[in-house]
């Protein structure tokens, strides 16, 4: 069994652009006091205006590298900040599982994940699009950082009428299932094509934001048809409970 380390915060010079920034400031330093020495000499003058030159080439380059690095930093800090609701996918599956008797938490019968809310650009518009946090726990799909319009699909009706939803294809025939996407949950024939071809059955549930928002939807799907029966469903509603508490707490 792996041990769980114990809570480890990063050292001020474990950040990168920290890093960056005090490997930069010893040769613009030697720079400039060698450029300001060949100023002051009528023979060398010349050489100290391209010195000078050189040092402020050097300083815009340094901060770009620690700008950059300071981005990198962040997107890391990110990721780890969502580690916690990534245990909560994993917790939620094996729940799941362990109530319908899944063989394998990786081949893709059921998967799940979690979009947070984009707020809307811009005076009072409302949310228009949700971000995937995190890549699927229990198969494979496309990564996190995706976006998708709240006008469209399970999890758009669930951001817009703040309700839990479950859904299930119609009918084993790939074009028809297309058909179903455009007539049935708005999306462009396009937009459903992109769409991972052999889910038969959502569920999306919201997690209740500030007021009467909706801050995040979990998501999941299964390549069974009539997945989230009523049993399943209470299932993933109580453990969504938990990651309902784990939001508000944490973010």
């Amino acid at each position: 069994m792996a041990e769980i380390p114990g809570r480890k915060r990063k050292r001020f010079w474990e950040h990168k652009a920290v890093v960056e920034a005090l490997a930069i400031i010893p040769p613009i330093v030697a720079a400039v006091v060698t450029a300001m020495l060949n100023l002051r000499d009528p023979v060398k003058r010349s050489l100290g205006w391209v010195l000078i030159g050189a040092a402020a080439w050097l300083a815009l380059a340094s901060l770009v590298k620690v700008l950059h690095a300071r981005a990198q930093d962040a997107a890391q800090k990110r990721s780890e900040e969502y580690e916690g609701l990534r245990g909560a996918l994993h917790v939620l599956h094996g729940a799941v599982g362990s109530r319908v008797g899944l063989e394998s938490r990786h081949d893709g019968k059921l998967r799940a994940t979690i979009h947070r809310v984009l707020p809307g650009k811009g005076g009072d518009r409302g949310a228009e699009e949700v971000e995937q946090l995190l890549p699927y726990v229990g198969g494979s799909g496309g990564p996190a950082g995706r976006t998708f319009s709240v006008r469209s699909g399970i999890t758009g009706k669930a951001v817009r009428e703040r309700s839990i939803f479950t859904a299930s294809r119609q009918s084993p025939d790939y074009e028809t299932f297309l058909t179903e996407l455009v007539r049935d949950w708005s999306y462009t024939a396009a937009d459903a094509r992109r769409l991972t071809p052999n889910r038969r059955s959502w569920m999306a549930v919201p997690i209740p934001g500030e007021a009467d928002s909706v801050s995040a939807v979990v998501y999941l799907d299964s390549s069974e048809p009539d997945f989230f029966g009523t049993e399943v469903e209470r299932v993933v509603i109580e453990v969504c409970t938990g990651i309902r508490t784990y939001i508000d707490e944490v973010y």
